[in-house]
């Protein structure tokens, strides 16, 4: 099993969602004035344009316009990316089922996928979707694929069947192992014509990423940047309205949903988070998926219009052990002492605002998945971590540890001490390792907190340069349960002289479950071909983690956007719409609400 493949995802996530730390709004109410003054400057249609308005930090310089790579292309990291480069279906990640968008279905026969497009779909150019582009754009992922992703690193061959369907091979196939083929987002075969053909023919000479014809390819991939993005959504970029403050989608009357949606135009501001929230509280932004601060989140209260909308969250963030750097972190009754000294809903509260949610369960899972897999009187019986001093005092001594003039001292007779690592500019991280500490001195254990650098905490974390780190829980990437497990357990986790990070033994001794194999369950849950096999692994891992504490989940993420409504949006989704679980980034049920035409102007 790999250690880490979910690095770059959190990686892209966090990259776009850099979190400021609570200030006040008048501390930066002058700052912002520039970026409002530019943001709001005239508005190119005619009074009667209709428009859709939001706000993303893009860099009109340092991206491009190769939509597929995505990530360091321009708005494709954000959540109108689907307004002009539709996915093949979304996920509804509360009912298990799929909403096809270009994709007029899927099937599959033995281990063989077959994946059919919506026929009489066009360009933003005029020319006509069809097979050709999917198969080459599925060719061309298949090259980039980490052999550690899931879907495309598996498939073996392409085979175009007919001009709207493609037949995808598969070796060994598994529940879900179709999901990244399904949300993929097609390109253009002109565009890419340079590309695609020559990927085609690779991927089914059996090469992949790492062999050296894949190296020349890529290099050449990598460096692709386009003239213009060929869109197969209901908008498309106006090249003639995009500038460094914002960018204007118009209407592609070839696109999918093309005559479906009611706005006329779709504005992105360019803001960070700080400047996002200065753009809501000037009524300039129907809605924002950036992050505010604390302080921003109550000034929201005084817009007119203004309420927020809430993303379901699928991880949170805790604290993360290195068994090796610290010993003692490896009694279980130690981890538990530490867990009972925080108080996990103040930390939220103060790293997140309103934008968290407390854990109920320690299941490994975010809660509104452990409720699904679990019944409430099996949820009664875990152990539950909520701050207790005393039942912290009580471990700890039953642990060999002794409390000398308001210090605690180890068996050994040494001063326990822990540091614990923050991330510079993620602010929630800043402020959840800044409470641990505080937390852990006042109960008389030696703490400092320091943030690192945020351009690679990853490689951090996965070196093992860390006591204690601040660090993710759960999985926001995808809503199969065992993703949250494989983050859990196997990333930063390798067990590698250069790539140790966690060095937690995976081979446990669980009081009620007896001597198992995390890595093991991980890969049956992920696998195993009836539904009975993987629920009965996933309630082991998180029977499991409640039971060990491999490490601490203190809040889950809970996004909430704001949104303006009777400005230029009458009323946006209610709180149980269609697709309200859904995790924002990926399958936006409030986009797709705008392109199904459910979103609509103010008369």
């Amino acid at each position: 099993m790999t250690s880490n493949p979910l690095r770059n995802a959190f990686q892209q996530d966090l990259s776009r969602r850099r979190l400021l730390r609570a200030v006040g709004f008048g501390a930066a109410g002058a700052a912002g004035a520039g970026v409002l003054s530019a943001c709001s400057g005239a508005d190119s249609g005619s009074e009667e344009t209709t428009r859709f308005v939001g706000v993303h930090d893009f860099d009109i310089d340092a991206q491009t316009k190769n939509v597929h790579v995505e990530d360091g292309a321009l708005l494709m990291n954000s959540v109108y990316k689907d307004l002009f480069m539709c996915t093949g279906a979304m996920f509804d990640w509360g009912t298990h089922e799929w909403e096809y968008l270009l994709l007029e279905g899927h099937e599959w026969d033995g281990n063989n996928l077959i994946v059919s497009l919506k026929s009489g779909l066009e360009w933003s150019d005029g020319t006509g979707l069809d097979a050709d582009d999917m198969i080459r754009s599925y060719a061309m992922r298949v090259l980039e694929a980490p052999p550690w992703g899931l879907g495309f690193p598996q498939v073996k061959d392409l085979e175009k069947l007919d001009a709207q369907s493609v037949r995808l091979g598969f070796d060994d196939v598994f529940p879900n192992i179709e999901r990244s083929i399904l949300k993929h987002r097609i390109v253009s075969k002109i565009t890419y014509e340079g590309f695609g053909e020559r990927a085609l023919k690779m991927v089914n000479d059996g090469v992949r990423q790492g062999d050296d014809e894949h190296g020349e390819w890529n290099a050449e991939f990598i460096e692709f940047n386009p003239d213009s993005i060929i869109a197969s959504g209901p908008y498309k970029f106006d090249d003639a309205q995009i500038s460094d403050a914002r960018i204007t989608l118009v209407k592609n009357e070839h696109g999918y949903l093309a005559d479906t949606v009611l706005f006329d135009e779709v504005v992105v501001h360019k803001g960070d988070n700080r400047q996002s929230a200065l753009l809501v509280q000037q009524g300039e932004v129907d809605y924002s998926t950036m992050a505010p601060s604390a302080a921003d989140q109550q000034a929201f209260q005084g817009v007119e219009g203004f309420r927020w909308i809430e993303h379901a969250g699928y991880a949170g963030a805790g604290i993360m052990f290195n068994y090796a750097a610290k010993p003692e972190l490896k009694d279980v009754r130690v981890r538990k002492a530490l867990a009972y000294v925080l108080d996990g809903d103040q930390i939220g509260q103060v790293a997140r605002g309103e934008a968290y949610s407390r854990v109920e369960h320690y299941a490994g899972l975010a809660d509104i998945q452990a409720e699904e897999i679990f019944t409430a009187q099996e949820l009664a019986e875990f152990e539950n971590y909520d701050q207790d001093q005393d039942k912290a005092k009580e471990l700890l001594e039953d642990a060999g540890w002794t409390l000398k003039e308001g210090k605690w001292y180890l068996p050994d007779g040494e001063e326990a001490s822990f540091e614990v690592i923050g991330v510079s500019g993620w602010g929630d991280f800043e402020l959840t390792a800044t409470q641990v500490e505080e937390a852990w001195n006042d109960f008389g254990i030696k703490t400092e907190a320091r943030n690192v650098p945020e351009d690679n905490p990853w490689g951090i974390w996965g070196a093992g340069d860390f006591e204690v780190a601040v660090r993710h829980w759960g999985n926001p990437e995808q809503p199969d349960y065992w993703g949250a497990f494989q983050m859990n357990f196997l990333t930063e986790n390798a067990g590698t002289e250069d790539s140790p990070g966690q060095s937690f033994d995976l081979n446990v001794e669980s009081p009620s479950q007896g001597e198992v194999d995390l890595a093991e369950l991980v890969e049956t849950a992920q696998r195993a071909q009836s539904e009975e096999e993987q629920l009965e692994a996933l309630k082991t891992m998180a029977i499991v983690f409640n039971e060990l504490l491999p490490r601490v989940p203190l809040w889950t993420y809970k996004y909430l956007s704001p949104v303006v409504e009777g400005v230029r949006v009458e009323e946006f989704p209610q709180e149980d719409a269609p697709g309200s679980q859904n995790e924002q980034y990926q399958d936006n049920h409030v986009i797709l609400a705008l392109m199904k035409g459910e979103l609509r102007p103010v008369e």
